[in-house]
This record gives C-alpha cells, sequence and structure tokens, in this order.
C-alpha cells in the first residue's frame, strides 16, 4: 500500500513541474509583450549552424536611356558582420520539504523570476547596441554604429557621419530629419534616401520628445505658429538605454533590413530530479545573437 507514497515522494518535482512552467510561461508571456527587440530588429530564428553572418549590399546606378540593348549594373557586396550564438542557462532547486510545506507561495516566486531574468537577460542584450552605439567597434565596418567615420564601402574610404552632439529639441529634431533627407550616402556616393521616422529615447527624455512630436502649437515658444512635427514621427521610449541625455532619429524600415536578432535556441525551461538529495531542478537554457550588416537606418546624439 506504500507504493503510491514511494512513486510522489520520488517524482515531486515532476508533479510540481506542470504548475512551475505554467507560471513560467505567463510571466516570461508578460514580460516579453513589453519589450522593444520585435519593435527594433529584424527577428529570426535559426535552426542550425554555429554563426550567421550578414552583409550589406551597396547600391545599383541610375537607369540610362535605351539605346536598343539592356546595360546591365552590378552591385557591390559591402562588410560582412558574423553573428554567433552564445550559451546562456539558470536554474534553481526545490526541497522536498519545502515543497510539502510551501503556505505562501515562495516555490511559485522562482519559475516567475526565471521567466523575469529571461527577458531582462534579452532585452539587456538588444539595448546593448544602443547603449555602445558610440563606443563599439564590433561592427561591420569596424567602428561605432553611430560615428563620424563610416567609409562608404571597403573600396573607397570616402567616410559619412552618422552622429551628432545636439540635445533633443525640436530644431535638433528637423537638423537630423535632414541630414537622413539629403547627407546619408550609399556606397556609390548617392543619397540613401533614409527617412528618420522613430525617435529613440531614454525615459528622462520622453517628456521633451512626446511635446515635439504631439504639440500642435510650436513648441517652446509663444508664437501660434502650427508645429511642423506634429504627429509626424513615432516614438520609442526604452527603460534599458543607460544614457539620460543622449538620443537616437531611426529609419523603422532600414532599421528592420539592417538590424538582426537571431534566436538560435529559443529559451527552454526544464526540470530533472536528484534522487539522493530528493531535489527537484529546474533550468532555463537559451541562446541568441545580434548584429547589423549596415548603419544608415540610425543617426545618434551624444549629448554631454
Amino acid at each position: 500500500m506504500a507504493v503510491p507514497n514511494v512513486a510522489i515522494s520520488e517524482n515531486f518535482g515532476d508533479l510540481l513541474d506542470a504548475r512551475f512552467r505554467k507560471i513560467y510561461q505567463s510571466e516570461y508571456k508578460e514580460a516579453i509583450d513589453e519589450s522593444m527587440i520585435p519593435m527594433l530588429f529584424k527577428v529570426m530564428s535559426q535552426s542550425s549552424g554555429a554563426d550567421y553572418r550578414v552583409s550589406g549590399i551597396g547600391g545599383m546606378g541610375d537607369i540610362p536611356t535605351f539605346d536598343g540593348s539592356i546595360t546591365y549594373d552590378s552591385f557591390s557586396q559591402l562588410y560582412d558582420k558574423t553573428i554567433t550564438f552564445p550559451e546562456y542557462a539558470l536554474g534553481f532547486k526545490v526541497e522536498r520539504k519545502l515543497a510539502d510545506d510551501d503556505l505562501f507561495g515562495i516555490m511559485d516566486q522562482k519559475p516567475a523570476q526565471l521567466a523575469v531574468s529571461v527577458a531582462r537577460t534579452r532585452e539587456k542584450a538588444a539595448a546593448a547596441v544602443f547603449n555602445t552605439a558610440f563606443t563599439s567597434t564590433d561592427n561591420a565596418d569596424g567602428v561605432a554604429l553611430c560615428s563620424s567615420s563610416h567609409p562608404y564601402s571597403p573600396d573607397d574610404s570616402t567616410t559619412i557621419d552618422n552622429a551628432g552632439t545636439s540635445a533633443l529639441s525640436a530644431v535638433s529634431v528637423e537638423a537630423t530629419r535632414r541630414i537622413g533627407l539629403t547627407s546619408i550616402f550609399n556606397d556609390r556616393g548617392e543619397i540613401a534616401d533614409v527617412n528618420y521616422d522613430t525617435l529613440l529615447v531614454p525615459v528622462h527624455l520622453e517628456e521633451t520628445a512626446y511635446d515635439i512630436i504631439n504639440s500642435k502649437g510650436k513648441v517652446d515658444t509663444a508664437n501660434n505658429n502650427q508645429n511642423f512635427h506634429y504627429g509626424r514621427y513615432k516614438l520609442a521610449v526604452w527603460r534599458r538605454l543607460t544614457d539620460s541625455k543622449s538620443w537616437f532619429f531611426i529609419d523603422s524600415g532600414l532599421i528592420k533590413q539592417f538590424l538582426y536578432w537571431i534566436d538560435r535556441v529559443k529559451p527552454e525551461f526544464k526540470n530533472d530530479r536528484d534522487f539522493d538529495t530528493m531535489m527537484a531542478k529546474w533550468s532555463v537554457y537559451m541562446r541568441f545573437g545580434v548584429g547589423s550588416a549596415d548603419w544608415r537606418f540610425i543617426y545618434g546624439h551624444l549629448v554631454a
């Protein structure tokens, strides 16, 4: 008659797993619903391979007048970027006694916190692209994502600038918008038709950015002029941005072409049991990589 008790004792981790998994998945779903990754990255999954290579593609020339025979052009491959997939893993253990005596939901907090840790780790990795945008040279062309020295191409050392130092204001937003339209070129020196349409700011600049976009009258003046920026841009406020003064202007179409988030292994939640110690163990494992194939989707202002 003791067999059911033995079975329960040996498998208590398995019996708790469905409950823990449900809590983990519920908390993770809630956390990823607030993620900025889907908005700012081209999100992909990769089922095999140790890395993934992305590359910028050069532009083509103007279409010539047809003289009875098609003129054929070619485009250049720009800089390669290899995205690797580090391993991430974390776990927790539950004592049999705690499982038996838990009356206050302590165990329920463990999978919930594990889900939060997963979401936070991914979000911080994504935000690092922007937090190191002025310093990290781990980009396809070997300079910072926002830099004054982007070369046109591997074959042309002429440089282009996508970094400034202007504080966020209606005036600096308009000046940056014009840079995108007139001063960002492709590898052939042609205007790249960059349309900055999304302001990415830290929490500290949310009010300023909101006023620029949503004020119907001219911003910060007593004039009754209509605000040129009213309703023109999207606003992305990210609590993971660590610089309270710096901000970014983004082309929302180009960023989805050139900034990659690749899930090699999506978060996997698993459990096991240690027979000798009567411990039930749960873990999460994931692999992902981040990288950009080109920089023209963004203009950043590093504000002192």
